[in-house]
């Protein structure tokens, strides 16, 4: 087989693979995370309400025009965003967009420039006593801990390191109702911090009634 051909082949396998990787439903893939892990990386951590929406502001986006109830974050980017009051997603869920009911009350947990499926948003009556206590200051006081998604049990027996908590992406009482915050450990060397999960006794409940 000459060169050519070897080529022509090459190209329609390329086009094959990036016909199936490349479906808008496989890019609005996200990795699972905590709650947390959400407030940590995020741009902006805000409580608002939806008052509008618009689809006509942004070519292909829609506008959801908020009132901020509460900034828990934001950068100095951020916060001249959020001045405007409005937060945009793409129109189209192939396109990853979100979809925000008006009047509700959320917790929005998002990266500039715009809101995705990859962002956390929540109506703020369906959060945990712990998820709301988390966004509003407790989450703030661990940003030396790290939440790690783990997949088995060969996972969870591995290493364990001192900034880093375990989770499972399955564990709903583990998501709703648990933090990982640093704690102090009396040790040979004198007095360190370590992280480990700060279960509730809803999780203790949780737990009981899977």
């Amino acid at each position: 087989m000459d060169l050519r051909k070897h080529l022509g082949l090459l190209t329609l396998l390329l086009v094959a693979v990036f016909a199936f990787y490349g479906r808008p439903a496989d890019a609005c893939s996200c990795m699972p995370a905590h709650p947390q892990t959400h407030f940590a990386q995020a741009d902006y951590v805000v409580q608002l309400r939806v008052l509008r929406e618009s689809d006509t502001i942004e070519p292909g986006r829609t506008t959801y025009k908020v009132h901020i109830k509460r900034t828990y974050k934001a950068t100095p980017e951020a916060r001249r965003m959020l001045r405007d009051g409005r937060l945009s997603t793409p129109r189209d869920d192939a396109m990853c967009g979100i979809k925000l009911d008006l009047g509700k009350v959320y917790i929005v947990a998002g990266r500039m420039p715009t809101l995705n499926i990859c962002s956390y948003y929540k109506e703020y009556t369906r959060m945990t006593i712990t998820e709301r206590h988390g966004f509003s200051g407790g989450y703030a006081k661990a940003t030396n801990c790290t939440v790690t998604p783990c997949f088995g049990e060969r996972c969870f027996k591995g290493r364990n390191y001192a900034d880093t908590c375990k989770w499972s992406p399955f564990g709903k009482c583990e998501t709703n109702y648990s933090a990982c915050m640093p704690h102090k450990v009396q040790t040979v060397n004198g007095v360190i911090s370590r992280c480990r999960w700060r279960r509730t006794q809803l999780y203790r409940k949780c737990m009981s009634n899977p």
